[in-house]
């Protein structure tokens, strides 16, 4: 049976990884949010998103940011405001966007 599709979703993050039929697909505008990071976050960001999104139910974007997790490569500078708040979020001129404690 041919498909229209291949699912390229890295199997050790996909939380179903041994059903058939049943994995994580993305769309063409949440692979580009995975790997060009758009919302230009760090490291300590994205696991800050990580961590919000796992209250919820929401497993498609949980799956989502894992795997931007795995593949991003363009993370913005990792650092901390001169009153001590960690970066999480940088503006295109790499001032601060997003920080907390």
């Amino acid at each position: 049976m041919a498909t229209d599709f291949v699912d390229i979703t890295p199997t050790m993050i996909d939380p179903t990884p041994g059903t058939k039929g049943k994995g994580t697909v993305f769309q063409e505008t949440e692979w580009r949010q995975i790997h060009e990071n758009p919302e230009n976050l760090t490291k300590e960001g994205l696991d800050e998103r990580i961590r919000i999104w796992k209250r919820s139910n929401n497993k498609h974007v949980q799956i989502k940011y894992a795997t931007m997790k795995a593949q991003c490569k363009k993370f913005a500078t990792s650092g901390k405001t001169k009153d001590g708040l960690v970066i999480f979020s940088r503006n295109q001129d790499g001032s601060a966007k997003w920080t907390a404690n």
